[in-house]
């Protein structure tokens, strides 16, 4: 062995010595037994170093997990289960904060720090409606102010709280830059906004990108304000709007059905582009001049797009079933739009 080998294996060796807690894996659970292993996820996440990966057995947990560290938490499969379930402990929800848009709110998994990745956890809100009455927003996930990071391949699920629950939230009210990535993940049985995200910051500080999701809402589905991002892939379904966009940015590629109004535009720099919407009331309702609405399918619905008096780009749009095909249009519209069964055209009246 050289004298240069020897040297560097004992500098590793020493390096080592001077730092055991490097990141590593850790469990949660004892699906793990040759790792160093905790019996509650809280205390995994407030005790591993930084920018560990936090192994999750399949069970339930009873905790609020708040998360103030770079790291990685995954559920994993073990004994032929693969759910690592987070659900409301035993005593109810006790964290109640303020959050940027001036409402309280109590979430199950609050992310402080970043960035955080979660995977393969699943979130539920049974028994989190505690109080009568809308004074508190229960959330399932809830990346704050500062923090970043990745869902992906989870479920929230039950977040219901009298009209205020929230599956997940991204929100930042400071004035550096962050990003917040929601993707191929469920959501459903909630009664306010499935997913949303957003920014009290000019210009906007929140690039959040949702993607790949499916969510069922009872009221909005996916809520994007003043964040900048986009809105792609998404499977969607709500009682009230399935997306709803106050925010500048993409929402492409999204299939929504089932819903109040398909997408509702309500920023200057929206754009709309090859959605498939379906069995909605008015599939596209525009309320900012500068939205671009191309290349929809919308079919099944009372109105295919209402125009709001507004002079936006609206083109090689296809509606078909419709009541009205287009509503409230302005005298000088005359892009090229498709439509087939529709008992009227056009409604102008601007």
């Amino acid at each position: 062995m050289s004298r240069f080998t020897i040297v560097f294996m004992l500098t590793v060796m020493v390096a080592l010595a001077t730092h055991p807690t490097l990141a590593a894996s850790y469990a949660v659970g004892t699906c793990k037994p040759t790792l160093p292993s905790f019996a509650t996820i809280s205390a995994a996440v407030s005790s591993v170093p930084p920018s560990s990966t936090v192994l999750v057995c399949p069970g339930t947990y009873p905790e609020q997990v708040m998360i103030s560290q770079p790291l990685t938490l995954t559920g994993i499969a073990s004994a032929n289960s693969a759910q690592a379930v987070i659900a409301v402990p035993n005593g109810g929800m006790v964290l109640e904060i303020d959050s940027v848009f001036g409402f309280t709110l109590t979430p199950q998994v609050m992310v402080t720090a970043g960035p955080v990745t979660l995977t393969n956890i699943t979130v539920d809100g049974t028994g989190g409606n505690t109080v009568v009455g809308c004074e508190f927003m229960l959330v399932g996930i809830y990346y704050a102010s500062g923090s970043s990071g990745t869902v992906n391949e989870v479920t929230t699920r039950n977040q219901v709280n009298f009209g205020c629950g929230i599956g997940i939230l991204a929100a930042n009210g400071t004035s550096m830059s962050e990003s917040v990535t929601i993707q191929n993940s469920s959501v459903h049985d909630v009664d306010d906004v499935g997913i949303q995200a957003g920014t009290n910051q000019v210009p906007p500080t929140l690039m959040a990108t949702v993607k790949g999701n499916s969510v069922d809402s009872g009221g909005v589905g996916i809520l994007t304000y003043q964040n900048a991002g986009s809105v792609t892939g998404n499977v969607v379904s709500a009682s009230s709007t399935a997306l709803h966009l106050i925010a500048p940015g993409t929402a492409s590629g999204n299939t929504i059905t089932n819903s109040g109004i398909g997408i509702l535009a309500l920023a200057d720099g929206v754009s709309a582009t090859s959605n498939r919407i379906s069995k909605v009331g008015i599939g596209i309702s525009i309320g900012a001049a500068s939205t671009n609405v191309q290349s929809n399918a919308i079919t099944r619905t009372t109105t295919g797009i209402e125009f709001n008096c507004h002079t936006a780009t609206v083109a090689h749009n296809t509606i078909n079933d419709a009541s009205v095909g287009l509503a409230d249009v302005p005298a000088s519209f005359g892009s090229p739009n498709n439509v087939f069964n529709v008992s009227t055209i056009r409604t102008d009246g601007c």
